[in-house]
C-alpha cells in the first residue's frame, strides 16, 4: 500500500470517527439561565445597601441574613 493510500484512508477513518463522536473542539456555546429569585434578591439587595463604610464580605453577610429572614 502506498503512502498516499494509508493517509487517503487515514483521513476517512478520522472523518469517520469526527461525524460519529463530533468534534469536540467545535461546541455549541450555552444559553444562559434565566436568574433565580436568589439572584434577583441579592443584586437588589447589595446595589441598594452599598457603602464605602462597609465592606463586601460584610454586606454579603448581611444580604444572606436578609434572605434566609425573607423566605
Amino acid at each position: 500500500m502506498s503512502d498516499q493510500e494509508l493517509i487517503k484512508k487515514l483521513e476517512q477513518r478520522v472523518n469517520d470517527l469526527e461525524s460519529k463522536f463530533g468534534n469536540s473542539t467545535k461546541k455549541e456555546p450555552r444559553k444562559p439561565r434565566k436568574p433565580s429569585e436568589y439572584n434577583i434578591f441579592m443584586g437588589e439587595y447589595m446595589s441598594k445597601n452599598k457603602s464605602d463604610k462597609k465592606s463586601h464580605k460584610d454586606l454579603f453577610s448581611e444580604a444572606v441574613k436578609a434572605w434566609n429572614n425573607k423566605k
